[in-house]
């Protein structure tokens, strides 16, 4: 029993000594490693906590330091493969979303260009006056003065016309959306 209690309070006596004389290094070691405080610290929590778990199996055959300072390698380690994991769980994600957007995106432009020809039918439909008003307008992006320059004709008829022209165009697209 006593032998027991020895060897609880030896274990204990180590860790502490440990941490009293080298615990500062050890941390630094993780952090030289991991290069962020807060996984630092938790990989030497972690540490403390195997070798106090584990104290058992040291079998004196390097120091107690070098013991430590493996444990904490191999923490660092496990932590590597874990973010590495993430990391590729996180970019699988990511390009099965961009691969999504990009089917919505062509199918989008799809419905976008089957709209545009269904318009274009329809304001052939159209009397020629307004015709070349909304085509200039809506599908070239020609400010009403750049329409009256190119067709010259005064700004006011490009206005009467695209408003004619919308008004016209509207009754027969009612059935295209």
């Amino acid at each position: 029993m006593t032998l027991i209690i020895d060897k609880e309070q030896q274990k204990i006596s180590d860790i502490e000594a440990f941490i009293k004389n080298h615990g500062k290094a050890l941390l630094n070691y993780i952090y030289s490693i991991m290069k962020k405080w807060e996984i630092a610290e938790d990989i030497y929590q972690e540490t403390l906590l195997s070798a106090f778990v584990s104290y058992d199996t040291f079998e004196y055959r390097a120091s107690f330091k070098n013991w430590l300072y493996r444990i904490a390698l191999n923490k660092c380690k496990d932590e590597w493969k874990k973010q590495n994991i993430q990391k590729r769980y996180l970019d699988e994600k990511r390009e099965s979303i961009e691969l999504i957007e990009m089917q919505d995106d062509t199918e989008q432009q799809v419905m976008e260009k089957s709209l545009q020809d269904e318009l274009l039918k329809k304001i052939d439909e159209l009397p020629n006056k307004y015709q070349q008003s909304l085509v200039l307008y809506y599908f070239y992006d020609y400010s009403m003065k750049d329409i009256s320059k190119s067709t010259a004709l005064p700004l006011s008829t490009v206005k009467t016309h695209l408003k004619r022209g919308k008004e016209r165009l509207r009754r027969k697209v009612v059935g295209i959306y």
